[in-house]
């Protein structure tokens, strides 16, 4: 027997599959081609009963710098981690445009990051530091009262340009740092 919708049914079936939380394991790639993309569907998703794990294939590569807005709880925690045998997944940062992460989460919780390597892009301008990466992961709040918590970061590497940014010769350097967490509005930063 063949089903036939009407107009309204069909438009209403595929509005309810559109944006549904992001629940149990994403591959990447796989259900996802990029983790940039992953972030963004997350994002505008969020994240529903019983949490959402992305496993992402050992030896996996991306260039870019990720915003993560959403947030979890300790029911329905966001895990980003290593699968399978083989090397890291490796993310090289995008080419600063100010303060920027490799992984900035902004009043983002019960985030976990597992077997990542995060690493300065070699072709960010040596001593311009617009277009160096400042963090590896960044943590800042949204509000006085929306901070990031209960994120963990283990057995992973991150290795950025030590000396980003210098006034001028001779002047006050500033240096990147792997992890920073910051008590400062994101826009503020």
């Amino acid at each position: 027997m063949k089903r036939v919708y009407s107009l309204p049914v069909l438009i209403l079936v595929l509005l309810s599959n559109a944006n549904a939380q992001l629940t149990g394991i994403k591959n990447i790639p796989g259900d996802y081609v990029s983790i940039a993309v992953a972030i963004t569907d997350l994002n505008s998703a969020g994240v529903g009963s019983g949490g959402v794990t992305f496993n992402i294939t050992a030896g996996y590569t991306e260039t870019g710098n990720h915003t993560i807005t959403a947030t979890g709880t300790a029911a329905n925690p966001i895990v980003f981690q290593k699968a399978g045998a083989g090397t890291n997944p490796v993310f090289t940062a995008g080419t600063g445009t100010g303060w920027d992460a490799v992984f900035k989460m902004i009043g983002s919780d019960y985030i976990s990051f597992d077997g990542l390597t995060l690493q300065e892009n070699p072709s960010n301008a040596s001593g311009n530091w617009i277009e160096k990466t400042e963090n590896g992961f960044c943590f800042l709040k949204v509000s006085a009262s929306d901070g990031c918590q209960h994120n963990t970061i283990r057995n992973c590497t991150i290795s950025l340009d030590r000396l980003f940014y210098q006034v001028n010769p001779g002047g006050t350097a500033h240096y990147s740092a792997a992890i920073y967490m910051n008590n400062g509005n994101a826009g503020n930063v």
